[in-house]
Parts: C-alpha cells; sequence; structure tokens
C-alpha cells in the first residue's frame, strides 16, 4: 500500500472508530502527541478540544452521523468532503433541545506525519444550522 493509501485508510479508520465510533481509548492509534486542530477556535486547539468539540456535537445530536462523500490524498495530505447528520436532542451552546433533524457539509484535511494525524482543519456550514435552530428555539419557546 502506498503512503498516500495509508493516510487515506487512516483517516477513514479514525472516523470510523473515534468520531463515528466514540472511541477517544484508541486516539493514540490516530494522532501524534502534538497534534492541533485548526478551525474549532482562534487559535490552534489539542486533542482534547477536539474530544469536547465531538462530545458537545454527540451530545446535541445523539443520533449524529457523518457520510464521506469524497477522499483524496496527496502527498502527506488527505482531504474529505462529508456530509453530516442528526436531531437535535441535546443543548447546543445556548439552545434548548428542538428535535429538528439537521444536515450540514463538512471539509476535513488532515496532515499524516509517521502514520499518525499530526493537524487537522475543518470547515463546516454548521453556522446555518445553529440560525435556524434558533429560529426554532424562539419559536417554540
Amino acid at each position: 500500500m502506498s503512503d498516500v493509501e495509508a493516510n487515506k485508510a487512516l483517516f477513514l479508520a479514525m472516523i470510523d472508530r473515534v468520531v463515528a465510533g466514540d472511541d477517544w481509548s484508541a486516539a493514540t492509534q490516530f494522532f501524534t502527541d502534538d497534534f492541533v486542530a485548526h478551525g474549532a477556535g482562534p487559535k490552534p486547539t489539542p486533542l482534547d478540544g477536539l474530544q469536547r468539540l465531538t462530545r458537545a456535537w454527540r451530545t446535541a445530536f445523539p443520533d449524529w452521523r457523518d457520510e464521506i462523500l469524497d477522499v483524496v490524498a496527496e502527498g502527506d495530505r488527505v482531504v474529505a468532503r462529508l456530509r453530516a447528520s442528526g436531531t437535535h436532542l441535546g443543548r447546543l451552546a445556548d439552545i434548548e433541545p428542538t428535535g429538528e433533524s439537521c444536515q450540514w457539509g463538512m471539509i476535513e484535511i488532515i496532515r499524516v506525519r509517521d502514520g499518525k494525524i499530526a493537524e487537522q482543519w475543518g470547515y463546516s456550514d454548521f453556522s446555518d444550522v445553529m440560525t435556524r435552530l434558533r429560529k426554532v428555539a424562539a419559536r417554540n419557546g
């Protein structure tokens, strides 16, 4: 298996086990000790910050699922386009549960070093979901 194919396999296995499977005890198999996530806040976030963010989303959307639409890799980078979905059944920031079914797009980029994920950049159109949930909550409240 080429390095590029191994990097894609690493990303897909991490999504399956850590993100979808919520098995953060396996994180050391997938992430470097100095891993950082970019885009989750004003400055890079270590792995525990990514874990907190993911768990907050899982609390708000307990049936959250990611559908991987595309995966492209070159050199030490893997880029994936995903569609996430879930039902808003838990508190999310200042928004009480609405019961709304939601869907949002995501782009994830990772950099692999020595067979593990060293960096992650993420983008989603989740702000549209937040706007919609706030409107529904206001209508219901």
